[in-house]
């Protein structure tokens, strides 16, 4: 596990990781590379034919400056390894150092400006110097990431934690942001055969809207009162002018053909 991984406070996670582009390597034991590929072309020369031994002084020198820049390469690579730029939740960390470790983080929060340099090479192997100013410089805050690999990135994801620092409702998730509400009126729904409820439906323009509770399935309409001074009609006549009303309310839709069925074999029954 990384050192700068192990600093890590409660709840603080990582959003992005870089380092110190292979340039660096390069650039901090170039003396040392050529040191050796030096060494090594004056031993291959000396020791010729193969069987010969490194007893000379010329090539125990040679060996010994080959070992040297060895060491050399093997301890920058080592450092190289080991230097971490992170991006948390919380801020921005820079460590590194193989034996002795160093550390040194900011809190996005304090983050005011970062300039990115980027020469001709940078922009081409991908490497760059990014320029942090903090509210926290003159007391020793982070100031550089030289030779930064993914530079771009690196600053897009330090912007963007910052705002979801400064702006919590960018940080949940798309479903939980508040949304705005929808415009799109209601559609009405169609009334449902034998419903108990009063539906108001628009037949058209100009159409008077009907209102009227669903009879019961089982209950008998209401019969029409006499006119003064008429006789009742008969039983058959009654059933008559009541089967009329429900096939009426059948084709309006209020009642079902089943409950007009189970009623005109009761009407009929009773004749």
């Amino acid at each position: 596990m990384s050192y700068a991984r192990k600093l890590l406070a409660r709840g603080e996670e990582i959003t992005f990781e870089s380092g110190q582009h292979w340039f660096a390597v390069v650039g901090r034991s170039w003396w040392a590379i050529i040191l050796a590929i030096l060494a090594l072309a004056v031993l291959l020369f000396l020791v010729n034919p193969p069987e010969a031994s490194l007893d000379g002084p010329g090539e125990l020198v040679a060996l010994v400056l080959l070992l040297v820049a060895l060491g050399r390469i093997t301890w920058v690579i080592w450092g190289w390894r080991n230097t971490e730029f992170l991006v948390t939740t919380r801020r921005i960390i820079r460590a590194e150092g193989i034996l002795n470790k160093r550390m040194s983080d900011s809190s996005l929060e304090k983050v005011n400006d970062a300039h990115l340099t980027q020469n001709l090479f940078g922009r081409i192997f991908g490497f760059g110097d990014l320029d942090i100013l903090t509210a926290a410089d003159e007391l020793g805050g982070i100031e550089d990431f030289p030779l930064l690999a993914d530079p771009v990135d690196f600053k897009i994801a330090m912007l963007n934690q910052k705002e979801l620092l400064e702006r919590p409702d960018l940080a949940a998730p798309a479903y939980q942001r508040q949304q705005a509400p929808s415009m799109r009126p209601a559609e009405p729904m169609s009334p449902r055969a034998g419903s108990d409820r009063v539906t108001r439906i628009d037949e058209g323009a100009g159409a008077p809207a009907a209102s009227s509770p669903a009879p019961a399935a089982a209950s008998e309409p209401p019969a029409t009162p006499a006119a003064p001074g008429s006789a009742p009609g008969t039983p058959a006549e009654d059933a008559t002018a009541t089967l009329e009303r429900l096939a009426s309310l059948r084709d309006r839709g209020l009642i079902t053909a089943e409950e007009y069925d189970a009623k005109k074999r009761e009407l009929l029954e009773r004749i």
